[in-house]
């Protein structure tokens, strides 16, 4: 049986997506001076992730940045945490089937962090530029620590361990 290949814009992609129509996806990106193409992979598996038609690693959801948010600590972090992810995936693949359903969210500051967090198995919200150095850590939905200090990103990726450990082991 051949594949049906569809070509569209975004917009008519997720249409056709969400009608049944096609058995393939491809996306074309712009690779970066040097890169390679693997990241169009991972742009059509997010797509189809988060239309809800199939799962293949835990989502990093991550504040885009404002006003509010002149550093990079946040960028840095969701970065740290999506390399994390990544590099567990072979292991976790084989002790904890589930596991690709976890959602993390990674926020900049501490006005919109805490909603987005709490709607996200795990999630943190930084400070803002020129707020406390606190980093609130939500788990299903709930407040459970604050974090603080110059390690926050391996902190972090210790309770996203015990979290997956735990939900799915």
């Amino acid at each position: 049986m051949g594949s049906k290949g569809i070509v569209a814009s975004t917009a008519a992609l997720s249409v056709l997506l969400q009608e049944g129509i096609g058995d393939t996806i491809r996306i074309s990106l712009t690779p970066e001076p040097g890169g390679d193409r693997t990241r169009e992979v991972i742009v059509a598996q997010e797509i189809l992730q988060t239309m809800g038609l199939r799962a293949f690693a835990p989502m990093v959801i991550a504040c885009p940045g404002c006003g509010r948010t002149t550093s990079t600590v946040f960028q840095e972090l969701a970065q740290d945490i999506q390399s994390y992810v990544r590099g567990r995936m072979p292991d976790w693949r084989e002790t904890y089937p589930g596991f690709e359903n976890l959602s993390l969210a990674v926020m900049g500051c501490i006005v919109n962090g805490p909603g987005e967090s709490k709607h996200a198995d795990i999630g943190i919200s930084l400070p803002g530029t020129g707020e406390l150095p606190a980093a609130p850590i939500y788990i299903d939905g709930k407040k459970v620590k604050t974090l603080r200090g110059e390690n926050i990103s391996q902190q972090f990726q210790e309770i996203v361990e015990n979290y997956v450990s735990k939900r799915w082991g």
